[in-house]
């Protein structure tokens, strides 16, 4: 016999008690029972939780018990009744006689606190569960000839029973938790466990620890819990901030939505599967296939391949251009003999591969170890499954699947109406018909106008398919190439929204033709249509496209700006979103409208010569004639002295470079500054220790800008450079593009002169002719060019002229 000495020994560190009272509250118990006694009424307030088997003392759960039997038959729970029953049933003199009753009813005065003296004798019940628990599984770990991975189990069975499980549950309640425990380990069967025969093995052991329930039964359950998710109810506004102000995305417009799976049909050997590497191939090299445009510049794509073998897959790839040391070959991903049985598998690429589209080849055999035959509803389950996974990944899923001898799809009717998308491809029909013209057609969207057909023109060459016609519309009609320009026009300018009248503008067609091709093609998907706009009823069309760089920054990092009344477009939060860091971080809400305004002060622009590189980006853009007003308080930047001086006059803050134009009317002395602009004063004898108030003369105002199409100025509201994209001299406005911001109206007294824009010539006393408005034509003498605009007399003492006109509305005579 060996001796080991205590010290080489781990002490073991417990402590056990028994000669503490098990958690419980007696005295509640006992004003629970009296205040049935007392109110036969307030059982039902307690009734649907507390249950007998929560009580400590016996008595007390033998009493409880007879006022729910007396309950439940709709009898009273008063004193007599409950001593008849109990005397009745041979539970009257072990609970202690009628005495035991008499006292619980002579110490309770009333029944309105029964509900938390409830709630106390429920929780010290799950504190002795806990204990109860606790022993048991201190018994299990001493038990040294139970295998560790049972014990283990046993483990995590009984602590989640304590911790997970409700306190003091409602019969629903109840239910409903076992419910979702079982629902939560049939996906943990269905979604983590690849080996389909140790999915069985689980199923089956699952099925034996539920008495009563058969494999089949388990299988029906998780069928119905993927079909009948319901979502809380939910306000509009709710919505629109959960899934944004964007309309559909996609990646392919108008054929592949994102975030959603789509069925591709079709016989035996008509090119479905070509078909859909076409397409993949377009999507990875982010080019458009045939006129539907793509929506990023390159995208992973994945392939799950089970009909074609190897050999014949990779020639096929090869010929349509996945080709070695292409781009488009690092961004295909592929795996054979995926079933569905696999989901984790599926998962598990989605995470390390991160795939925009995944293609299934196909159904037929993905689920080919299902137990069900295919005209079984049972047999859509793994499309629902890919439903959930293409809702919680963003990835589109693309399934291949078959046609029937009606032309429909294989199978029960649950696989289509599971998908969201379903596009058929067949051969023509039409006996004129070349052999690889093929028709595209569109049974089911949910994102665009369904059925719509097209005929399509396989080219064997590089196995890529052409786009011939739409059915139904003649070759060469004069929408097609109109809808042609405006899908390039709108995607060489992605992700900038623009009215019909815009659009038209700029391909050169009349605003009808342009509004109607529009709506046909928003109709279609191939752009989004946005009617969310501030200018009333107008609607605003892009095309939404991401890239690698899709961040633009904003110059304006430490103030915010306000922003002019009137916009023309909604700015645009679904695209390349900008950087903004404001005092305020509620400036800007969900759909990217401001909401708080704060003006940016002019006390930090007029600090010494160390300027930050924020306001570096703000003043470059000033030039003669700008001009800055301080109200109240201006800092000199002069760092030997920086005091402050008061002054009893206004005067004006200018650059340097308008020194000889600054206004000078009582000849007062000019004091430069280190600074990159001066300050005029009256009397320079007040600098010391005094509040200098300065003001811009009403003579001293800002350049008048030549405004024109494509040109680029300052906008005052935003500070910062915006280019003119169309003007509309009606309203004296003009659309522009505002970095960060989108498209907006800027009144053109809003915009002004910047290295970049361009200059008029116009003078005082220059003869000029009118170019716009009523007065179209009419000649007239410039008397005054203010920051309002050019103001004209008439040559004709007739024609009065009551307003100011802009450089680009006039000509000279």
């Amino acid at each position: 016999m060996v001796v080991v000495p205590y010290t080489y020994t781990e002490e073991p560190n417990f402590k056990p008690d028994n000669n503490r009272l098990p958690p419980c509250n007696i005295e509640a118990e006992e004003g629970i029972l009296g205040g049935i006694l007392l109110d036969p009424s307030a059982i039902y307030r307690i009734k649907d939780r507390l249950k007998p088997e929560h009580f400590y003392i016996g008595a007390h759960k033998d009493i409880y018990q007879a006022c729910l039997r007396l309950c439940k038959k709709g009898q009273p729970t008063d004193l007599l009744h409950v001593t008849s029953w109990l005397s009745d049933n041979e539970f009257l003199i072990r609970i202690g006689g009628r005495n035991k009753l008499a006292t619980l009813l002579d110490r309770t005065v009333s029944a309105i606190n029964i509900d938390s003296l409830a709630f106390l004798v429920i929780e010290n019940a799950w504190r002795r569960e806990a204990i109860r628990k606790a022993n048991e599984l201190e018994q299990l770990a001493y038990d040294t000839q139970t295998e560790w991975a049972e014990v283990s189990v046993a483990f995590e069975n009984k602590i989640k029973t304590i911790f997970s499980a409700p306190v003091a549950p409602t019969k629903e309640e109840n239910q409903l938790w076992h419910y979702n425990q079982l629902i939560s380990e049939l996906e943990n069967i269905y979604l983590k466990t690849s080996n389909p025969g140790l999915k069985l093995y689980k199923l089956q052991e699952l099925a034996n620890a539920s008495p009563g329930r058969r494999v089949k039964d388990l299988e029906d359950l998780y069928m119905k819990s993927l079909c009948a998710t319901v979502e809380p109810r939910k306000s509009l506004d709710e919505l629109e901030e959960e899934v944004g102000t964007q309309g559909r995305k996609w990646l392919l417009g108008g054929i592949l939505p994102q975030a959603t799976t789509a069925l591709v049909i079709a016989d035996g050997g008509v090119g479905k599967t070509k078909f859909l590497y076409d397409l993949l191939h377009c999507i990875a090299d982010g080019k458009n296939w045939n006129g539907f445009p793509a929506t990023a510049d390159s995208r992973r794509v994945l392939i799950y391949q089970g009909d074609e073998s190897k050999h014949d897959m990779l020639q096929a790839l090869n010929k349509r251009g996945f080709k070695p040391g292409t781009e488009v070959r690092k961004k295909t991903g592929v795996r054979f003999g995926w079933n569905t049985d696999a989901m984790p598998i599926l998962y598990q690429d989605a995470a390390e591969f991160q795939p925009a589209i995944v293609m299934i080849d196909s159904l037929t055999f993905a689920n080919r170890y299902s137990v069900y035959d295919e005209n079984r509803t049972e047999y859509s389950r793994p499309v629902l499954e890919l439903n959930k996974f293409a809702a919680e990944t963003g990835i589109t899923v693309v399934i291949i699947h078959h046609t029937n001898k009606n032309g429909g799809s294989r199978g029960t009717t649950a696989i289509r109406n599971a998908v969201s998308e379903v596009i058929k491809l067949e051969k023509d029909s039409n006996p004129s018909a070349n052999p690889q013209e093929k028709i595209l057609t569109i049974e089911k969207s949910r994102s665009r106008r369904f059925p719509a057909s097209y005929r399509l023109f396989f080219n064997e060459e590089d196995f890529s398919f052409s786009l011939l016609e739409e059915v139904g519309q003649e070759l060469g009609s004069p929408d097609l190439s109109t809808k042609g320009q405006i899908v390039k026009f709108l995607q060489e300018n992605a992700n900038v929204k623009y009215q019909a009248e815009e659009v038209a503008h700029y391909i050169k067609t009349t605003p009808g033709n342009a509004r109607r091709c529009l709506g046909q093609l928003a109709r279609d998907g191939l752009v989004i249509l946005d009617e969310r706009s501030f200018s009333g009823t107008a609607k605003l069309y892009y095309i939404a496209r991401e890239s690698e760089d899709c961040s633009t920054k904003n110059p304006l990092q430490t103030a915010t700006v306000t922003l002019p009344q009137r916009i023309t477009s909604e700015n645009d939060s679904s695209a390349c979103q900008s950087e903004v860091i404001s005092e305020s971080p509620e400036m800007y809400k969900n759909d990217g409208s401001p909401d708080d305004h704060l003006r940016i002060t002019l006390t930090d622009h007029l600090l010494n010569n160390s300027v930050s590189d924020t306001e570096q980006e703000v003043l470059p853009n000033c030039n003669e004639g700008d001009h800055l007003s301080m109200p109240e308080i201006a800092v000199l930047p002069n760092p030997e002295s920086e005091k402050k001086i008061d002054v009893q006059t206004d005067h004006l803050i200018t650059f340097a470079g308008n020194v000889d134009s600054a206004s000078n009317p009582e000849g007062d002395p000019v004091r430069r500054s280190q600074g990159d602009h001066e300050v005029i004063l009256d009397d320079c004898d007040r600098l010391d220790d005094k509040v200098c108030v300065l003001q811009p003369t009403e003579s001293e105002l800002p350049l008048l800008p030549l405004i024109e199409e494509k040109g680029i100025y300052w906008s005052s509201s935003f500070k910062r450079e915006v280019t003119v994209f169309l003007i509309f001299d009606e309203m004296s406005e003009a659309s522009c593009q505002v970095p960060g911001r989108g498209r907006w109206s800027l009144q053109f007294t809003d915009l002004q002169c910047c290295d970049k824009s361009p200059r008029h010539d116009f003078s005082v006393g220059d003869r000029v002719v009118i170019l716009v408005g009523k007065l179209n034509e009419t000649f007239a003498t410039i008397t005054d060019i203010r920051a309002d605009g050019i103001w004209l007399k008439s040559d004709d003492r007739k024609k009065r002229l009551a307003r100011a006109y802009f450089p680009h509305q006039l000509a000279k005579a």
